[in-house]
């Protein structure tokens, strides 16, 4: 199994991370995306956590934003590395996931050469058809970055005066893959799916269909999998918790502990251990390798967005 990581901070709980994954089986890789502004990619340039020849870093990163086509960038860096180093299958993870199923158990659902992915045909298909100017700046604080918040407004307006001309000359974006899908950004795929990714996601990225769309990393995977592999997916398994009306999923703490360890899932996000660090030594979990003789380390994760 390749561990795809996506990361930009906490240094000490993304150690612990891989560590946890790749105590299961000497055969296991873990391959670092740390985004290229961050102090974390500086950091793994100097040392890399886990055991020696078996964690990988993506020496050519981007700066990732939310929302932002650069998370596309990101992922297909990772993937890249991962069909180059060679692996039967692949975990797009966060430094903020946690694993909550044994190793095995996951190993043997994989076997059947299913795409672990989520694929809601058509939902906010919108996001991908029209233009948006202010895609740069989504994250922006309205207290903090009053003018340039107020900026992107006008920007919208522009993008949404451009969108209603298009229409009136028949000129929507393309759909080179038909109908877009949407789901979670994190999914678990077999070699064959994960080629695919190698082989299609760096032209769509060079042609710059992604640029002015919002979200495209909750698009593009699910999109290709439908297309490619329509009879081969299967429930993307992670535990995600979002707040009513929220776009990003709540941090989950030891209250969750029961619902987590009852599911189905195989990893888990969020989690921090700044916030909450039930999920280190949890004996509730099931399935965690022993340290020094004693806890349990590992964890067991429902499914995400």
């Amino acid at each position: 199994m390749a561990y795809l990581l996506l990361a930009h901070d906490a240094p000490e709980q993304l150690e612990r991370l891989i560590e946890t994954l790749l105590a299961a089986s000497a055969e296991d890789f873990a391959v670092i995306h740390a985004d290229r502004r961050s102090a974390l990619w500086h950091a793994l340039r100097k040392r890399l956590p886990g055991p020696a020849g078996r964690v990988h870093l993506v020496a050519d990163p981007v700066a990732v934003r939310w929302g932002h086509w650069s998370q596309v960038a990101a992922t297909a860096k990772l993937v890249r590395e991962a069909t180059r180093l060679g692996c039967e299958r692949a975990h797009l993870l966060s430094g903020t996931d946690w694993p909550v199923a044994a190793r095995a158990d996951m190993a043997r659902a994989l076997g059947a050469n299913l795409c672990h992915v989520e694929v809601r045909p058509g939902h906010m298909a919108e996001r991908m058809q029209t233009y948006r100017f202010d895609t740069r700046w989504l994250r922006l604080d309205p207290a903090r970055d009053r003018l340039a918040y107020a900026a992107t407004w006008e920007l919208r307006r522009l993008a949404r005066w451009l969108d209603r001309t298009r229409g009136k000359l028949g000129r929507e974006r393309a759909q080179p893959f038909e109908t877009w899908a949407y789901g979670s950004q994190w999914w678990s795929l077999p070699a064959d799916a994960l080629d695919m990714l190698a082989r299609e996601l760096p032209p769509l990225l060079r042609s710059g269909r992604l640029k002015g769309t919002l979200c495209s990393d909750e698009h593009v995977v699910p999109t290709l999998v439908a297309h490619f592999f329509p009879d081969r997916i299967a429930a993307n398994q992670r535990f995600v918790r979002f707040p009513q009306g929220s776009s990003s999923p709540r941090l989950l703490g030891a209250r969750d502990l029961a619902e987590v360890a009852a599911s189905d899932a195989w990893f888990m996000r969020k989690v921090s251990a700044a916030h909450d660090p039930f999920f280190l030594d949890s004996p509730a979990l099931p399935h965690a390798p022993e340290r020094d003789g004693g806890h349990a380390e590992t964890l067991v994760s429902p499914r995400p967005e």
